[in-house]
């Protein structure tokens, strides 16, 4: 009870401070010649995760507010206080009585959570907006140079319920950054060191009763760049090293043409597992990636070597043995110039293109 009624002192006597020179329309923007300015910024506390699958990210971080609202000035001479300081969701949702713009993250995919608030007044009614924010959002990947891929990863933030003509976002660089000192550094498992850029964007709003109304949103980009060493190591130099252990059925007898098959048969499915493994992390993309030309190749070129042993089989069957020795002899330095010219053909034309 002595909690409750300090609570309830401490709100009347910061309503009364406040509202002593508020007008009425206290909970709509300042009165101005032209829409309210906010300066707005993020600083990126950590990524969670990229998800491929999803095409999603999990980031949490500080998004900072600055304004001015003359109606919440006042005189410390009269309040006794410097700067009027409401911290916490009780104190914002239950004190707090001036107006703020309010935002959301018009990418989300799965939760958008305010960890905590604090807002701070100063005398001359400037407004300074701190909240700790967690969410999921969605953004386009572009997975063609897989795994030497490197994507922007894109939140956007819109004030909700006002349009351009009435509210005006503008980035504040004092307040946007990547929080990377020695106690705390952003890292993502698979990924460099992100970089972080932000930027306003207009558009038309599509649920505002005007549907002229344009709105500024506030939209951050990290730029990310995949360390493909753990795919390579993972996945493209097993997968190397099978193709290449497979040739050794063009140094085997021509009369064990059964143990030819088995091992030419063994690597195609040793390929196809892997395959499957790989792309199970990734979302059902319809062009082909890197990575997926390199695994294609992989394939073609096993299933090449099931030709050259049924063909080498065929031409002793009809005691041709000199032509099934040539045939080879020429394998053994066809299969590893054309499995390696044409990844790097096919692979750098995707690298390029993407």
């Amino acid at each position: 009870m002595l909690l409750i009624a300090r609570y309830a002192l401490l709100s009347i006597l910061i309503l009364f401070g406040v509202s002593a020179q508020a007008k009425n329309n206290i909970f709509g923007p300042p009165d101005s010649d032209g829409p309210v300015v906010v300066d707005i910024g993020f600083y990126l506390g950590n990524i969670n995760f990229i998800s491929e699958a999803d095409e999603t990210f999990h980031f949490e971080g500080v998004l900072s507010m600055r304004w001015k609202d003359p109606r919440l000035a006042f005189d410390p001479a009269v309040t006794g206080y410097d700067d009027l300081y409401y911290q916490g969701y009780f104190q914002f949702n239950e004190v707090f009585a001036g107006w703020w713009p309010q935002v959301f993250l018009v990418n989300e995919a799965g939760g958008f959570d305010q960890q905590g608030v604090v807002v701070r007044v100063e005398p001359d009614g400037s407004m300074h907006y701190t909240e700790e924010i967690e969410g999921v959002a969605k953004s386009r990947f572009n997975l063609a140079r897989y795994p030497f891929d490197r994507q922007q990863l894109a939140a956007t933030f819109e004030v909700l319920g006002f349009d351009s003509q009435q509210v005006v976002l503008r980035v504040d660089p004092a307040t946007s950054g990547i929080w990377d000192d020695d106690h705390h550094k952003v890292k993502v498992p698979q990924w460099n060191p992100p970089k972080l850029s932000s930027s306003i964007l207009e558009y038309r709003s599509s649920y505002l009763d005007d549907s002229d109304s344009r709105v500024n949103a506030f939209r951050v980009q990290i730029d990310v760049e995949r360390n493909a060493f753990y795919t390579l190591r993972l996945v493209g130099l097993p997968v190397i090293i099978f193709v290449m252990l497979s040739w050794s059925v063009f140094w085997m007898d021509r009369s064990s043409v059964g143990e030819r098959m088995d091992i030419s048969f063994m690597g195609i499915l040793t390929v196809v597992a892997y395959q499957i493994m790989f792309t199970g992390s990734l979302p059902k993309i319809s062009y082909l990636t890197v990575l997926g030309s390199f695994m294609m190749i992989s394939f073609l070129t096993m299933c090449a070597s099931v030709v050259v042993n049924l063909r080498v089989w065929k031409l002793d069957s009809r005691g041709l043995v000199e032509q099934g020795n040539r045939l080879d002899r020429r394998a053994r330095y066809l299969f590893p110039i054309v499995y390696f010219v044409s990844f790097f053909l096919a692979g750098g034309g995707l690298y390029w293109a993407g």
